[in-house]
């Protein structure tokens, strides 16, 4: 079974279990950059509300790919983004392992792809996901679009079961998509997940009542106290 998915900006939960339950994971990176999309911005909890956390990105024209975007270079958009980290998960028991993973990356990468790609890998890492990853912009494929595109990665990699997100079901649930997946013997299933809802912020003085869900993974990796152990648990449901 195959997973394809833009690489998206510090994902939700969501995105991370769909990885864990496949043979292979697809980052998609060859298709058309989104402004304003998850792939430069996410959600954090800050003062019991929802709050964005965005990436800065050079200006560029709209057919641009997502692997070709590059990072702003003025610096001030990062210290925002550690800034805004700082004041929401500071009393977390993992506020400095999470902290330094973002700081790092932030100052590392000049590509947004790269940058989100790369703080993907090293978050798996944390909860013990050992899917191999693969980006489409490397797998020397045609210039094909939507289910013509999905279709080629999933032969590719010589996979006849395509994990897709519930999002796409719109497009995919169309005749021609499903005579063109059952024409190469490729079946589709759906990722029906439910949000799992833990004690967001450990700390007393920032626990609040209200529970936030379809946060990026950042609030759970610092809300729980051993998120490896937690999201296994999450994947066995």
């Amino acid at each position: 079974m195959i997973a394809i998915m833009q690489p998206t900006f510090l994902p939700w939960i969501g995105y991370f279990c769909m990885i864990a339950k496949v043979k292979y994971f697809v980052f998609l990176d060859n298709v058309q950059f989104e402004q304003r999309s998850w792939q430069s911005r996410n959600k954090i909890k800050l003062q019991e509300k929802e709050h964005f956390i965005s990436l800065s990105h050079q200006k560029t024209s709209q057919k641009t790919l997502i692997c070709d975007i590059k990072l702003s270079k003025d610096t001030k958009w990062k210290d925002k983004i550690l800034k805004t980290f700082y004041h929401a998960y500071s009393k977390s028991d993992n506020f400095n392992l999470i902290f330094d993973l973002l700081k790092h990356n932030l100052n590392k990468h000049e590509n947004l792809c790269e940058l989100n790609i790369s703080l993907i890998i090293a978050i798996c890492k944390i909860l013990e996901i050992n899917t191999p990853l693969f980006k489409s912009s490397m797998l020397d494929l045609s210039d094909l679009k939507r289910e013509n595109l999905l279709v080629e990665i999933c032969k590719k990699l010589d996979s006849n079961h395509y994990l897709s997100a519930n999002g796409s079901k719109a497009y995919l649930d169309k005749k021609e998509a499903k005579e063109l997946f059952k024409d190469n013997k490729i079946s589709i299933s759906y990722f029906d997940f439910i949000h799992p809802i833990y004690k967001q912020n450990l700390n007393k003085q920032q626990r609040g009542e209200g529970f936030i869900s379809y946060l990026s993974i950042v609030d759970f990796l610092c809300s729980v106290k051993e998120p490896k152990e937690e999201f296994k648990k999450i994947i066995l449901k």
